[in-house]
């Protein structure tokens, strides 16, 4: 499903990373476990891990200028954009059973609230809507 989800456009960025210099896999996992570690319980966490992996890499792989990638959180779910200079959108694609890959937008769809991309001068931006698994909680002291 690919929607328009209101106002969430308005969330403060809680982490943002520059893609020009092409992060690697490992230095982007360790971006988003620093920004997200403390507020996310572990299941959101490693969707959060998944669906932003899989962004940045689609954006490496099939954008000659990837840009930069955004995460912000709230009670009812994260939001994660990665921006790129291409205007071509992502497409989910029936991969056949025999083959590898070309099942990183089925996966994202299937975890996600809702997805779409937001046209930005030559190039766009996809986003992301995770739900938040399991609400998290900070111990009461006393």
């Amino acid at each position: 499903m690919v929607s328009v989800v209101r106002g969430v456009g308005a969330l403060p960025h809680v982490g943002r990373l520059g893609l020009a210099g092409r992060p690697d896999r490992r230095e982007i996992r360790r971006w988003i476990r620093g920004v997200c570690a403390a507020r996310l319980d572990v299941h959101t966490l490693v969707d959060v891990l998944l669906v932003t992996t899989e962004l940045i890499e689609n954006a490496y792989r099939h954008t000659s200028c990837p840009i930069e990638a955004r995460i912000a959180c709230a009670d009812f779910g994260v939001m994660v954009e990665v921006s790129d200079g291409d205007a071509d959108h992502p497409a989910e694609m029936a991969a056949a059973d025999r083959t590898w890959g070309g099942r990183g937008v089925q996966a994202m769809v299937e975890l996600a609230i809702s997805w779409g991309v937001r046209e930005e001068g030559p190039g766009k931006t996809v986003w992301v809507l995770l739900p938040m698994v399991v609400p998290k909680v900070t111990p009461r002291s006393g």
